[in-house]
């Protein structure tokens, strides 16, 4: 399982901030499997906003029964450690930031945190992809896997599909930067 990955997301309330769902995907970079899946949603201890319950389809009543922060890291913890044998602990995500929102909402200290001090971000990596093609960046990640040929799946800012999407995606461009010869030293500076 050294090879396995997660990919997390996170929904947030507005204007607050706070984390409203947590969705995480351990899956194998190699052959794509997905191994397991990880979601709650999380009660902010304050009213939805109406704008982000359309967006995110999320409702009032699902947050209400929800378990609060400090629970839905606990079950984040418990779902993550029974992958012991996973390596890699900077997670995926589309954007930065993420993890450190969530540590923060947790209150969650350096030597005791899940995740490390850093993350892989895919959507910095679209963009360089994008970039070394001479081409526009990055933007969402439906629209970036629909340029990468592919379809996003499932609901955007549904955090369990978007971490599922990000994985998807990540593995897109680790074939593109393959075929293109910049993984496995193909690629040399030129002599100028």
């Amino acid at each position: 399982m050294r090879e396995a990955v997660v990919s997390l997301d996170l929904e947030f309330n507005q204007p607050s901030g706070r984390i409203i769902q947590i969705g995480a995907v351990l899956g194998r970079v190699s052959t794509g499997e997905v191994i397991s899946l990880f979601e709650t949603k999380v009660n902010p201890g304050e009213p939805l906003s109406d704008m982000i319950a359309a967006l995110t389809g999320i409702d009032a009543d699902e947050l209400d029964a929800a378990p609060d922060i400090f629970t839905a890291g606990r079950n984040l913890a418990i779902w993550l450690r029974q992958w012991d044998s996973v390596r890699q602990l900077n997670p995926l995500t589309w954007g930065g930031g993420d993890t450190q929102v969530l540590r923060t909402e947790l209150g969650v200290n350096d030597e005791r945190w899940l995740f490390g001090r850093r993350w892989i971000d895919v959507k910095t990596l679209y963009g360089a992809w994008r970039t070394a093609q001479g081409k526009e960046g990055a933007g969402a990640l439906a629209k970036s896997m629909e340029r990468l040929g592919m379809t996003f799946v499932g609901r955007p800012h549904n955090a369990l599909h978007d971490s599922l999407n990000t994985f998807t995606t990540f593995r897109a461009l680790l074939a593109e930067f393959r075929e293109s010869g910049f993984i496995h030293g193909a690629v040399r500076p030129s002599a100028t």
